[in-house]
């Protein structure tokens, strides 16, 4: 049994520190990945644990888990951070979180690795309208965890007295009580533009075939991350767009679309074709460290194919599967909701499903197969196909336009 202290901060207290010493203040959200790329507070880190993460620490986890950040880690055990906040979506004491949650095993690693810090959880305020509820402020709050037992049937009963109209804590509380210290991504812009190449300048020829208007585009580029776009290769003959949207660079997963521009953009080629036989997960290392280069030079990507709907759709997949730790259902979702129209062919998804299990059980070598996960972090290609006999669900339709309503969801397991 361990029974930790930690100290209780209220959304005024947290907007203070950020105002003043916000170099001195490290903000950890534990909330999921949808719902931090949805809004969040500005400057905060979002904290992932993935379910094999979470079997193999047995609450034990390494700071490496909870700060993934070299620089922020290094800052932290020298002591240039003097409080680190957790939050997750509206937990307003630490007996509603469950045990195994990735905010009590966040805060437990951080109290016992990062002693030279003050850590705090985020309670929020607790509203007037909850039934039974007092007004709390400041303090300590004893964190369960390790087999730590709240008293029986007090969880239960907070939960009941809760209000869901009324925000009780965590990032609910803080964004309605200090909204101007969050942030929510921005929509694309620069979008209504014509769909006609012959009347925008500085779009290419015209005559480029496989960049011919297709009926099923979205008008524009869609913005999956601020540094990160997706589209087809009529978005990536049109300058204007481009330019409106601040693209820097282009990847074309293509063999047979031109870069029309590269006295003007940065390039990377990936002459992949969309069928069944293409390795297109030898190219996943090369397309991620393309993109880290030009996100950390201030840039923007533009990631298209033809008809930006199975290559790109997969590069952006395999993305944010490896940079933010997320499983294939999860970031398929993700880009979804931003293009619809997305569906890598059925050979691109088992390609996927096997590199999510590199990305996520690294150690699994059974699973991992090859190429290894420090072939990864090496950034070095493979050269391996790898095709699954799953099921994916097929809608039939006499429509070229079908596409997969749902991604594969198995996920590895050890």
């Amino acid at each position: 049994m361990v029974n930790l202290r930690v100290c209780a901060l209220e959304c005024e207290a947290l907007r203070g520190l950020l105002q003043e010493r916000a170099a001195q203040c490290l903000v950890l959200d534990c909330r999921s990945f949808f719902s931090f790329n949805a809004a969040h507070i500005r400057g905060s880190c979002n904290v992932r644990l993935s379910t094999i993460v979470r079997r193999r620490a047995k609450g034990a986890l390494a700071l490496e888990h909870v700060v993934p950040n070299e620089e922020l880690r290094a800052r932290l055990r020298q002591g240039l951070i003097h409080t680190v906040v957790l939050l997750d979506e509206r937990s307003a004491d630490l007996e509603l979180p469950k045990r195994d949650s990735t905010l009590l095993l966040a805060l437990g690693t951080l109290c016992r690795e990062a002693r030279g810090a003050r850590i705090c959880f985020l309670k929020g305020e607790w509203s007037r309208d909850r039934p039974g509820s007092r007004r709390r402020r400041g303090g300590t709050a004893a964190v369960p965890f390790l087999g730590f037992r709240s008293p029986p049937g007090r969880a239960a009963l907070t939960r009941r007295l809760s209000v869901p109209s009324a925000p009780a804590g965590g990032y609910e509380a803080f964004s309605s009580a200090c909204s101007e210290l969050c942030t929510k991504p921005a929509a694309p812009t620069g979008l209504s533009l014509p769909l006609s190449a012959s009347s925008a300048p500085g779009s290419a020829d015209s005559g480029c075939s496989s960049c011919g208007t297709p009926l099923y585009d979205q008008g524009g580029p869609v913005e999956i991350l601020p540094f990160l776009y997706l589209g087809s290769a009529y978005h990536a003959s049109r300058k204007d767009m481009l330019d409106a949207l601040g693209i820097t660079a282009l990847i074309n997963v293509s063999a047979n679309c031109p870069n029309h521009f590269e006295g003007h953009y940065q390039y990377k080629s990936i002459p992949v074709e969309d069928n069944h036989k293409a390795d297109i997960s030898s190219w996943f290392n090369e397309a991620i460290d393309f993109i880290d280069s030009v996100k950390n030079d201030g840039g923007r990507v533009f990631v298209h194919c033809q008809a930006g709907i199975s290559r790109s759709a997969t590069i952006c997949l395999a993305y944010l599967m490896r940079t933010n730790r997320v499983k294939l259902d999860e970031a398929f979702e993700f880009v979804k909701q931003r293009r619809s129209i997305i569906s890598p062919n059925f050979s691109f998804m088992g390609q996927l499903l096997q590199f999510e299990s590199q990305v996520l059980a690294p150690n699994c070598s059974a699973e991992a197969g090859s190429p290894a996960m420090s072939v990864l972090d090496r950034g070095a290609s493979t050269t391996t196909v790898f095709n699954f006999p799953v099921s994916i669900p097929v809608h039939t339709s006499s429509s070229a336009l079908s596409y997969l309503q749902s991604p594969i969801t198995t996920s590895p397991s050890c």
